[in-house]
């Protein structure tokens, strides 16, 4: 009789990697691979929260004559999604007790790191979780469910850790066809695809609140695997990536990563690279997602030849996005982040030089991204301001960015962040965060959508995700960062349209369809 396994995925939002719809991370496929290494005849049943929602009472039978129930879960650095909603503290709780005649294990962010749902104020640790799942796993899923497989629940041990990608490569060529589960299968799923893990800037400590540098010193994959894994994936149908979950792609493949806090790129290897992820994937849209600025900046010629590199064989739309997070030296002193404004300027004009030129999408072709992190220590009144003097040195420039996220920090254990810092400075803050933010998002991010899709542009093959009652319709295009667009009109999935640009709302425009819907995924 075929053992049953249950994969609830809860959705994770890290620094490196996302894994809200339309994007699946890479812990699902992971630990199905572990678990169909081990057992090739197992039944893996893939769920997500907002499945479950729908449907609790026929998750809870199925779940409860499994032998295991593995729920992924854990977003630390919170936004604002419109593909789904992730798990809540809540929730996670109530699926615990519900289930505790079955070994339920969870993994992720929120049982190594802790788990928030909204910034500014400390993660919830992962012992909450202790009483209510047979195990919490702190170190990595795919490894520790590879041991229970092998030897059962009493001798997996929850901390145990890869020492390389030996198994775990092998877990995600195995592990690929979970994706057919996903309800955004064979429309718009986009998969993350890992590179490496850690921060080049460990060396240093890295930024006070980020987790990245916990992972110690940055262990890369063999390339020639991530390639197989792309081929592999694509061959199950899947037809957009996002490569890299990591904090900096242009240090991939560096003789200098984990030696150096700043890398010097390599852009021989990322053009062969990501020559061979597209020979792999030829019709699939291709994007990456993180880079460092003050490694674009401090140099600038081997930078600019890496996102040369990239360009040759990626897809138009792409984002770097930089970790700006404050403008004020100050602050950038204090927590140790990794750029200062000068450099975020730098880096942003040479990705503006080599990659401004328009796509067959209607995008440009790679844009910076840049990210602010509010309730930092050292922040005053000043540092607001700044920020945006540096916007305001942007737009003087004539400087394109694709985008502008603003979060609030949330502190994690075991981060610098917790030893220094205190809620007062938020609240003390709370109206210039609050200002800072309705500033941004009714000035700035107009002024840079206008320069980077004006009025009239037509933006090719975009994903209907959600129609409200109210008559307005929600689309975006394949993407790492894609830019919604909102249209007039019930629309529903599936439904693929070219849309005319006609109008611009905070960080979305507006659109009016100019082609029928199409249904198909299609490439």
């Amino acid at each position: 009789m075929r053992e049953k396994f249950v994969i609830l995925d809860g959705y994770t939002d890290e620094p490196a990697g996302l894994g809200v719809p339309p994007f699946i991370d890479v812990y699902p496929r992971y630990i199905a691979g572990a678990i169909w290494s081990s057992d090739p005849e197992a039944k893996i049943l893939y769920y997500t929260i907002d499945e479950v929602r729908k449907n609790f009472s026929d998750f809870l039978k199925i779940s409860s004559s499994s032998r295991m129930v593995i729920v992924i879960a854990g977003v630390v650095v919170p936004g604002k999604y419109l593909g789904g909603i992730p798990i809540t503290p809540e929730e996670l709780e109530r699926i615990g007790r519900m289930l505790n005649d079955t070994f339920t294990v969870l993994v992720g962010p929120a049982a190594r790191f802790g788990m928030g749902e909204i910034g500014g104020k400390p993660a919830i640790p992962p012992q909450t979780f202790k009483k209510v799942y047979g195990a919490v796993v702190n170190g990595d899923p795919e490894i520790y469910v590879s041991e229970y497989m092998k030897y059962g629940e009493e001798k997996a041990e929850e901390w145990i850790k890869r020492e390389d990608y030996s198994d775990t490569d092998k877990f995600a060529i195995t592990g690929a066809k979970i994706v057919r589960q996903h309800p955004n299968y064979g429309y718009n799923l986009t998969a993350e695809i890992e590179t490496y893990r850690g921060c080049s800037r460990w060396i240093v400590g890295g930024c006070s609140f980020c987790i990245e540098p916990l992972y110690g010193k940055p262990v890369a994959r063999n390339p020639l695997k991530v390639v197989e894994e792309v081929a592999t994936l694509y061959a199950q149908g899947v037809r957009s990536f996002r490569i890299g979950r990591q904090p900096d792609i242009i240090s991939y493949g560096s003789k200098d990563l984990g030696r150096k806090e700043v890398p010097e790129p390599n852009p021989e290897f990322l053009e062969s690279f990501f020559m061979l992820v597209r020979s792999s994937a030829p019709q699939a849209n291709i994007h990456v997602d993180n880079a460092n600025p003050a490694v674009i900046s401090s140099y600038p010629e081997k930078a600019k030849r890496s996102i040369e590199g990239i360009i040759k064989y990626h897809s138009p739309g792409d984002v770097l996005a930089f970790g700006l997070e404050s403008a004020d030296e100050k602050v950038v002193k204090l927590n140790n982040l990794k750029a200062s404004p000068e450099n975020v300027i730098k880096a942003v004009e040479i990705v503006n030089e080599v990659g401004k030129a328009i796509g067959n999408n209607g995008l440009p072709h790679i844009l910076p991204g840049i990210n602010f992190v509010l309730g930092l220590p050292g922040e005053s009144s000043r540092t607001y301001e700044k920020n945006l003097e540096f916007l305001d040195e942007l737009l003087k420039r004539e400087l394109l960015v694709r985008r502008i996220n603003i979060r609030k920090v949330l502190v994690l254990p075991n981060t610098k962040l917790q030893l220094i810092w205190k809620e007062s400075l938020l609240e003390r803050n709370k109206y210039r965060a609050k200002r800072f933010t309705w500033v941004v998002r009714h000035k700035y991010d107009p002024a840079f959508l206008k320069r980077v899709v004006p009025p009239g542009t037509i933006l090719k093959r975009a994903y209907v995700e959600m129609a409200t009652n109210d008559g307005i319709s929600y689309a975006r295009q394949l993407g790492s960062y894609p830019l919604t667009i909102e249209l007039k009109g019930f629309f529903t999935p599936p439904c693929i349209l070219d849309v005319r640009v006609v109008g611009y709302k905070g960080r979305s425009v507006k659109g009016i369809p100019v082609s029928s819907c199409l249904g198909s995924n299609g490439a």
